[in-house]
């Protein structure tokens, strides 16, 4: 059964949950791209500026449902190793595929027209989503806002199977979730009545400084 009506919804619940720590998160980061609807009603509420996780999926052509890592915008590499080695993919694989993504990531944040903080100078960041199945996504935006420089990180999603926020909680500092499953066919989007496809122009008018309105966040 659904919980939310859609990312906004979800993220206006889950900004609800986090009022009580305005005052620790100075920067609030989505992950692209379900992440950035959730995010925005929350950096409304908290009047906090919104921000990107500058990563992209590595997902292999003859499985594309299939995560096996992610690139940030620096070629950075956040490689689930246990699956690359089942799979087995080679070096030489990993390495073509996660300079194509670089590639792509670079040209989406153009076209977003987003500036990533080379550093965040020891401030806290709350990274957002739309939920978490596996944790993998999560796990290499903490990595890449680590590396910036955060020096207290939070998670903010508004559903999670309870294993990916065991495993996500263990490199962050707190992960707070609406709703945490234990299901065994578990999938992010059953928990949204309506759960499309983010167009990259939504994403531009999301990620555009001054007043926002429904018909931009709505997805």
């Amino acid at each position: 059964m659904a919980l939310f009506r859609n990312r906004e919804d979800a993220g206006k619940q889950l900004a609800g949950r986090l009022s009580n720590i305005q005052s620790e998160v100075p920067v609030i980061l989505a992950i692209p791209r379900g992440g950035i609807p959730v995010a925005l009603p929350i950096a409304s509420a908290l009047n906090r500026p919104l921000g990107v996780v500058p990563i992209r999926k590595l997902s292999i052509s003859w499985l594309q449902d299939v995560v096996i890592g992610y690139v940030t915008h620096t070629g950075e590499l956040h490689l689930n190793q246990p699956l690359i080695g089942q799979l087995r993919i080679t070096p030489q694989e990993i390495y073509k595929m996660s300079r194509k993504e670089q590639f792509l990531l670079l040209r989406d944040l153009e076209h977003w027209d987003t500036v990533v903080p080379s550093r965040l100078s020891q401030e806290n960041a709350m990274i957002i989503d739309d939920g978490m199945h596996s944790g993998w996504t999560m796990f290499s935006a903490v990595e890449t806002v680590r590396k910036l420089g955060a020096k207290k990180i939070i998670a903010g999603i508004p559903v999670s199977h309870f294993r990916a926020k065991r495993f996500v909680g263990q490199h962050c500092d707190d992960v707070i979730s609406l709703v945490t499953e234990d299901v065994a066919l578990f999938q992010i989007a059953n928990y949204y009545e309506d759960f499309p496809e983010i167009s990259d122009d939504q994403i531009r008018s999301m990620l555009r400084p001054g007043p926002t309105h429904s018909n931009q966040t709505a997805a």
